[in-house]
């Protein structure tokens, strides 16, 4: 009989005292085993850790538990690179939120997705149910497709990423391609996106295995990535392609393109998420958007694949 692989599935909180107890019931609910479940805590400031620590000296089932609590606050891209590389240990890893909710099959239903249909992608994103803070539904995130592969080519055409980032099962021999995400770096997830494309592409798949609490303290909020450094995501994509350029894993041409890319992405980083633009009317900034996207497809249209 085949034997399960080890899954670590990791929740990373931050002041998430009112939704912690929840998620991480979800978490203990899981059906897959073996599984680890790593709570790690970014230094929060009200009582989410001591839930945290009490939920665990209660729990006498089949998961192991670890738990930790950062001795200062990291930020979310070197936080989850924390969790990642010096914690987990599993084949795959699950990444969520402290104020997520798990279906029950969340792990299992993704572990059978990542060794069977998508086994040769190294990335998997997964749909959800839109929760608000009282975690009633709101809606269910409408895609038009069972599941699709998304490529680095779109990202080369400035073409929308159907990423979704809560929930998502990474491979951890993925994890060992890469260097830990810069400690100035503000956020994993537009990072681990474009290291899996990178890398081959990623999966989007239409099934619902989260449930996605939607409150005026989401991180993904339009205010809260307003405060991000654009400039340290840049800087992070930009290691990220050198680092692969060295290893002889991308060639010149590509490399160039790639910069030019990104140097696009940080003008429209700055139109859509800075506290320059953020009061700017929404068509008018749309408008720019388009028009650089544009520009940018017209100059480089030979050289795109």
């Amino acid at each position: 009989m085949k034997k399960n692989k080890l899954v670590s599935y990791c929740l990373f909180t931050y002041n998430q005292e009112k939704y912690i107890e929840k998620s991480l019931s979800s978490a203990l609910a899981q059906t897959y085993s073996p599984l680890e479940i790593i709570v790690s805590d970014d230094f929060s400031s009200d009582n989410t850790f001591e839930i945290v620590k009490k939920i665990k000296q209660e729990y006498e089932g089949p998961h192991k538990i670890i738990i930790n609590r950062n001795e200062k606050n990291l930020g979310i891209g070197p936080h989850v690179s924390k969790i990642i590389y010096d914690l987990s240990k599993g084949e795959y890893c699950v990444l969520i939120g402290g104020d997520d909710i798990s279906k029950k099959n969340h792990v299992a239903t993704a572990v059978a997705y990542i060794e069977g249909k998508f086994k040769d992608f190294n990335m998997l994103d997964f749909n959800a149910n839109i929760i608000d803070s009282n975690g009633d539904f709101i809606k269910k995130i409408k895609l038009n497709y069972d599941y699709k592969q998304v490529k680095l080519v779109d990202f080369l055409k400035a073409n929308k990423l159907e990423s979704f980032a809560p929930g998502r099962i990474i491979k951890r021999n993925f994890f060992k391609s890469f260097d830990p995400i810069s400690n100035n770096c503000p956020t994993e997830d537009v990072v681990l996106v474009l290291r899996s494309l990178l890398a081959g592409g990623f999966i989007r798949i239409n099934e619902v295995l989260v449930n996605y609490r939607r409150h005026e303290a989401n991180i993904s909020t339009k205010e809260n990535i307003a405060k991000f450094s654009n400039l340290a995501i840049i800087a992070q994509f930009a290691k990220d392609i050198i680092h692969l350029f060295n290893k002889n894993e991308i060639n010149e041409k590509l490399t160039i393109l790639l910069f030019q890319r990104i140097k696009l992405e940080y003008k429209l980083r700055n139109i859509q998420f800075s506290d320059k633009w953020y009061n700017k009317n929404v068509r008018i900034k749309l408008l720019i958007v388009k028009l650089y996207k544009f520009i940018f497809r017209i100059k480089f249209f030979f050289k795109l694949p």
